[in-house]
């Protein structure tokens, strides 16, 4: 029985494997970031999926928060809370 079940699952994750891939069209995704009380800002970013123009647009966040400089720990933490959570 466990070759069985072993056998079927091996078929399972060829069959997967050698799937072609479809590309995924890349749809604009944007996202809303509070940087303070007053300050709020727009990204948006094209992706295949939310999860990817998620991570884009994170990344852009951080890099515009920092300004490609070192804010220390403290900043540097906050900085991240805002860009881990923007709001949709």
């Amino acid at each position: 029985m466990k070759t069985i079940i072993l056998v079927f699952a091996l078929l399972i994750g060829f069959a997967s494997w050698a799937a072609p891939a479809v590309p995924a069209t890349p749809k604009t995704y944007s996202f809303q970031f509070k940087a303070s009380k007053n300050k709020k800002f727009a990204i948006t970013q094209a992706a295949p999926t939310q999860e990817e123009a998620y991570k884009l647009a994170a990344r852009e966040c951080f890099k515009k928060l920092t300004a490609g400089q070192y804010p220390g720990e403290t900043r540097g933490l906050e900085i991240i809370d805002i860009c881990a959570n923007p709001k949709m």
